[in-house]
């Protein structure tokens, strides 16, 4: 069984949308003549205060477990309702606003259940993450509401930390690993997973053991990871704060890395 590099993102649950197990295809905000991805689900607020969830709103895809994609207008700082596709499928018609509520005379809702926070990503996508709207991308536009009605707005600048090769990163911590002075011919296999934890500078690493199999590996596995630890890592910042991660790589003695690593 193979046991990849594993980056593990351990990010803060700062917004009220739910977190589901796949990237979610996002709402659509319009403003200023330009159309933004909308990392924030408006129109819960308004579902939750029905007695029951209409049932044209069914996930049809794990992409889209809300049921639906709306569409939003922000112009002179007020939120409006446009559309709703059923399932997240450009294929489907919207359905009619008219059935649920009074659109004005250009067809619109003025979305007067919103207060809080709405997140719109904004620039180039640094770091995908097939979880929620968990993607990170450059900068982060929040718009707070009250009422439907914008009240104050702040963008943050975002970095991830450097994304590493996990053929060569692999390459290089069983290249650290003093061969010589573990047993000749190993008689199996052993496998030693260590965990490598940047702080928030990315200059320095926390290495420690998740699972050994014994001396003398899991000490010449440790002291492998720690020089190939010694590394610019970079750091992750969303919002504002910082995102703690995580590397977890095995370290496999055998026979046959010893034969090809050993002569580095």
């Amino acid at each position: 069984m193979k046991y990849p590099i594993l980056p593990l993102l351990l990010l803060l649950t700062l917004l009220p949308y739910r977190l589901r197990a796949t990237a979610q295809a996002p709402d659509y905000l319009y403003f200023g003549g330009k159309v933004y991805l909308l990392y924030s689900n408006p129109l819960e607020g308004w579902l939750e205060k029905l007695p029951k969830r209409p049932a044209l709103l069914k996930s049809a895809s794990t992409a889209c477990w809300r049921g639906y994609q709306a569409t939003w207008l922000l112009e002179s700082n007020q939120l409006f309702l446009l559309k709703i596709r059923p399932s997240c499928d450009d294929k489907q018609a919207a359905i009619p606003l008219e059935r649920w509520f009074r659109p004005d005379a250009r067809g619109r809702v003025a979305a007067a259940w919103v207060e809080g926070k709405l997140d719109v990503p904004v620039g180039m996508l640094l770091y995908y993450e097939h979880l929620g709207y968990e993607s990170i991308y450059e900068q982060d536009w929040m718009l707070m509401f009250r009422h439907g009605r914008l009240v104050s707005q702040r963008t943050y600048y975002n970095r991830v930390h450097k994304q590493v090769n996990e053929v060569q990163f692999a390459e290089q911590l069983h290249q650290a690993v003093n061969w010589a002075h573990l047993p000749k011919q190993l008689p199996k296999q052993y496998r030693v997973l260590v965990r490598f934890r940047p702080d928030s500078t990315g200059l320095n690493c926390n290495v420690s053991l998740v699972k050994g199999c014994g001396a003398p590996y899991d000490a010449a596995a440790l002291q492998a990871a720690q020089q190939v630890a010694r590394r610019n890592w970079g750091a992750t910042y969303r919002y504002g704060r910082w995102v703690p991660f995580s590397w977890v790589a095995p370290v496999i003695f055998k026979e046959e890395n010893r034969q090809r690593f050993a002569t580095h």
